[in-house]
């Protein structure tokens, strides 16, 4: 996290209904049946480590009342997709209210994959993937099949929250919620 007193510009797309959930409560906080609706058959696989990061999070960033999941924003507006019936919110934040991580280390755990420390333990993690016969890293996750190494994936995602592994220069941010006061800007991207 950053000092305390300083801004942070964060964005993210958001549905039409979020943002006037916002407009019409004041705040907005992401509940685990938004989830299930917008992934469906495979919200599942999502709802695995968002259980890890809420677990996690938590012990950096108590969540508020009424937060139940964490909201993804980016400092970057080029990685924002948007989609139909979407805007773009520009969010200014105390920092002390953000969670700020690697965006490749979390693509990694939201693939249900290993987190490495550098290269040289990545290739090593991939070296023991071909010796047992593993050529689809998700498989350790998913099938029953590697307990150890599952096991040694899912310890690996710790590494989220350690600054010293860098595995890209981009960030992605997690808040609890979003009050109405953070939002400076909507931008419909149509």
């Amino acid at each position: 996290m950053e000092n305390k007193n300083e801004k942070v510009t964060l964005w993210t797309c958001q549905r039409n209904i979020v943002l006037n959930t916002i407009k019409e409560k004041g705040i907005y906080h992401v509940k685990k049946e938004f989830i299930e609706k917008k992934y469906r058959e495979v919200a599942k696989i999502f709802l695995e480590p968002y259980g890890w990061f809420i677990n996690k999070a938590e012990k950096i960033l108590p969540k508020p009342k009424g937060a139940e999941y964490p909201i993804w924003l980016s400092e970057d507006p080029k990685y924002v997709g948007c989609y139909e019936d979407s805007v773009i919110l520009k969010i200014e934040v105390d920092s002390d209210k953000v969670i700020l991580f690697d965006r490749e280390k979390w693509n990694r755990i939201l693939n249900l994959s290993y987190v490495p420390k550098d290269n040289k333990d990545l290739e090593e993690y991939k070296n023991k993937l071909k010796e047992q016969g593993i050529y689809d890293e998700t498989e350790v996750y998913m099938k029953n099949f590697y307990p150890f190494l599952k096991s040694k994936v899912k310890k690996s995602w710790d590494r989220l929250f350690d600054d010293k592994i860098v595995l890209s220069q981009s960030r992605q941010a997690a808040l609890w919620e979003i009050q109405k006061d953070w939002v400076v800007e909507v931008i419909n991207p149509r």
